[in-house]
């Protein structure tokens, strides 16, 4: 079952490619979508998905540093793995929990065990929030490019609400 209900997935996708809500409510193909009610979809999405991070920080027993719902990302630290974690919402995966490391059980990306998964997780990321790196940034070993993702993701500004005068 999805956190999200099929009009919430909708709008959260779109919203995360850029959309703003007013562009939203003029491309559906439903004529009841107003832009007031597609802003009450995006803060419902928000709420449930700001809900499920605080739930997943809390059973990791994280220090929540930040939460951005317009991102669909929470930002902690785990004290007793003196990392950060970044804890991330995909309409594909679910929720995503990523520590921050630099290696897995001391192999670096190429001999990882966990390479082909790691890969398959920031490609859902990059695709679902339309996140760009730089050609240095996919140059980097995936926990190095991890990083960057997340603090795009971070930065990733949110399509502004436009006035239409037609």
């Amino acid at each position: 079952m999805s956190l999200l209900s099929h009009d919430e997935q909708e709008v959260w996708r779109m919203f995360q490619q850029g959309t703003s809500t007013s562009a939203i409510a003029q491309a559906s193909s439903k004529e009841s979508w107003s832009v007031s009610y597609v802003s009450r979809v995006l803060n419902r999405a928000r709420k449930k998905i700001a809900k499920t991070l605080r739930e997943h920080a809390k059973s990791h027993r994280l220090d929540v540093e930040s939460l951005l719902d317009y991102q669909g990302l929470l930002i902690g630290f785990d004290f007793q793995a003196n990392t950060q974690v970044y804890i991330c919402y995909t309409m594909e995966l679910g929720i995503v929990v990523w520590y921050k490391h630099d290696s897995y059980a001391g192999k670096l990306c190429p001999q990882c065990p966990k390479e082909e998964e790691c890969l398959q997780t920031l490609n859902t990321i990059i695709k679902e929030y339309d996140i760009k790196l730089r050609p240095d940034e996919e140059e980097l070993y995936m926990t190095e490019q991890s990083t960057a993702i997340f603090n795009k993701l971070a930065a990733k500004e949110i399509p502004r609400y436009q006035r239409s005068f037609s």
